[in-house]
C-alpha cells in the first residue's frame, strides 16, 4: 500500500480511525473520553496561542521602545 500524503484529508481519515477504534459500544466511557480529550487539546492549543500572543505583544512593545517607535 502506497504511504499516504501528509495534510490530506485521508491522512486524517486514518488518524481518526485510530481513535474510532477504541470507541466500543460496550464501554461508552471511551467515546466519551474520546470527545473529551479532543476538547481538552483543543484548550490546551487555545491556552497556548493566547499565552504566545501575549508574549510576542510584549517583544513588540519592548522593541518599540528601545527604538522610540510607536
Amino acid at each position: 500500500m502506497a504511504s499516504i500524503k501528509y495534510g490530506t484529508p485521508e491522512y486524517y481519515k486514518e488518524q481518526f480511525m485510530d481513535f474510532m477504534a477504541d470507541a466500543q459500544a460496550d464501554k461508552p466511557e471511551y467515546g466519551e473520553a474520546i470527545i473529551k480529550g479532543f476538547l481538552l487539546a483543543l484548550d490546551d492549543w487555545a491556552q497556548y496561542h493566547t499565552q504566545q500572543a501575549t508574549h510576542y505583544g510584549n517583544l513588540q512593545e519592548r522593541v518599540r521602545s528601545a527604538l522610540g517607535v510607536s
